[in-house]
């Protein structure tokens, strides 16, 4: 059976192909001349193809970093297959200095027997401006984040600290509710008594009351010595209900004596005992939509709602997405012997164009998949999972999740919002960063 030998790409077809792809790209030959500049390298330079085919591929770098050994020119020279990767800065038409993230590999054409190859390049001249100012790490008792509703948080959380107060924290689930209370105990003058946590959804009604409340000997079967309960436990320090909406109402009725009475009965006991903590709650349920459907009583949930807390989901915070993802690469390093240096543009990219439902613990799933998979210093698009990578299609097909917007689309777009840049990404659904390098790509007045 002869082996499969794969098409070969033509000088007839190769424009056609390149010019359906969203990333810029050029072809350069054994003389380093352009012959072929697709349509978003038009974008991303500012230069027609018809100003750079046949030049050296020099015109699209600064004149003082080519010394005829740079990556481009090793790569045809030595004759390599393997993709090379490298960052350097590139100049744009107008003169314009950025920064760029190249990859090179050899492109088999039926060009006069040429040894041809083929570059993409990716503007990271705004991301990784952003990266060097999230180097100043913004984090607040483990809580990481640099956006004005995370910095509005932090002092939220330095005022109620001073108090007592119960606290109510409120968010999807994988936003960080845990970390929100942690950091109000350790803000709080009971930093050095205990904190303890209780999963109010991951007991069943009777085993959480027990658990929470303690029992003596024999109140049921298996009680055979007494026990101490959470509640005991935390004496003088802070209690932390998380899923609290999930109570049933024979708990919420002894959680609530709790809060009013400073007071707790064991389980099979009459004694009252005494007890000293501060409560901080947690839940994603809306409690007041619970009290409504009689589910939760209203009488605790004026208890528990004191001082309520907001954390938002991370597609409200998408500017922490960059210092999230180092911060979970500098955990990944601090962990195992395999060390990496960060994230790529590209890959940096399709990581803010996720809406991330599962919030903080998708993301930091996300990122150590990456890390175990990569084979790269950096990690590269293909490290993360399939659904970051691609969407479904109309048809069941797969399709790139950027879209390709024209000039045309984003002054239209920038003109009915008012030229607010932030409500125009969000009008045309992509992220602010991706809006931002789209505008200076096709050097669009604002």
């Amino acid at each position: 059976m002869k082996p499969h030998t794969p098409p070969q790409l033509t000088d007839d077809n190769l424009d056609a192909v390149l010019d359906l792809l969203n990333e810029a790209v050029f072809v350069y030959n054994q003389e380093m001349q352009i012959t072929h500049f697709n349509l978003a390298a038009e974008q991303t330079t500012g230069f027609n193809r018809t100003e750079v085919l046949g030049e050296k591929c020099v015109v699209i770098f600064d004149k003082s970093l080519c010394i005829n050994n740079c990556e481009l020119c090793m790569t045809v020279r030595d004759g390599k297959n393997g993709q090379v990767e490298f960052r350097s800065p590139f100049m744009q038409k107008n003169g314009s200095r950025r920064l760029g993230e190249f990859r090179a590999g050899h492109l088999s054409l039926s060009l006069k027997n040429q040894t041809h190859v083929l570059v993409s390049l990716t503007d990271v001249t705004e991301i990784d401006r952003l990266r060097n100012e999230l180097k100043t790490h913004h984090s607040f008792q483990k809580l990481v984040g640099k956006s004005p509703v995370m910095q509005d948080l932090f002092q939220s959380i330095r005022n109620v600290a001073e108090y007592d107060s119960t606290v109510c924290v409120l968010g999807e689930s994988g936003t960080g509710k845990e970390l929100v209370a942690r950091a109000i105990h350790y803000e709080s003058a009971r930093a050095d008594r205990p904190l303890v946590k209780v999963n109010c959804s991951a007991l069943s009604d009777n085993l959480l009351e027990s658990e929470l409340f303690g029992h003596v000997k024999g109140a049921f079967t298996g009680a055979l010595r007494d026990r101490v309960g959470k509640v005991e436990e935390a004496e003088g320090g802070t209690l932390f209900l998380d899923e609290i909406g999930d109570l049933t109402e024979r708990v919420q009725v002894k959680l609530l004596r709790v809060l009013q009475e400073k007071e707790i009965e064991r389980v099979g006991e009459n004694t009252t005992r005494r007890v000293n903590l501060r409560v901080i709650v947690a839940t994603h349920k809306n409690l007041e939509e619970e009290v409504k459907a009689g589910r939760f009583r209203q009488d605790l949930f004026y208890r528990l709602n004191v001082i309520p807390v907001y954390l938002p989901p991370l597609r409200e915070r998408k500017e922490d997405i960059p210092l999230l993802v180092e911060h979970f690469i500098e955990k990944w390093n601090q962990l195992q012997t395999k060390k990496l240096k960060g994230v790529s543009g590209s890959t940096l990219g399709l990581l803010l164009d996720h809406n991330w439902p599962g919030n903080i613990r998708e993301l930091e799933n996300t990122i150590e998949h990456a890390c175990v998979k990569t084979a790269h210093d950096h990690l590269q698009p293909t490290d993360l999972p399939l659904h970051l990578r691609t969407t479904p299609g109309a048809n069941g097909g797969i399709k790139k999740p950027r879209r390709r917007l024209t000039k045309k689309q984003i002054q239209e777009a920038l003109k009915e919002c008012g030229h607010n840049q932030t409500r125009t990404a969000e009008h045309l659904g992509v992220h602010r960063i991706t809006l931002w390098r789209k505008i200076r790509e096709l050097q669009i007045p604002v």
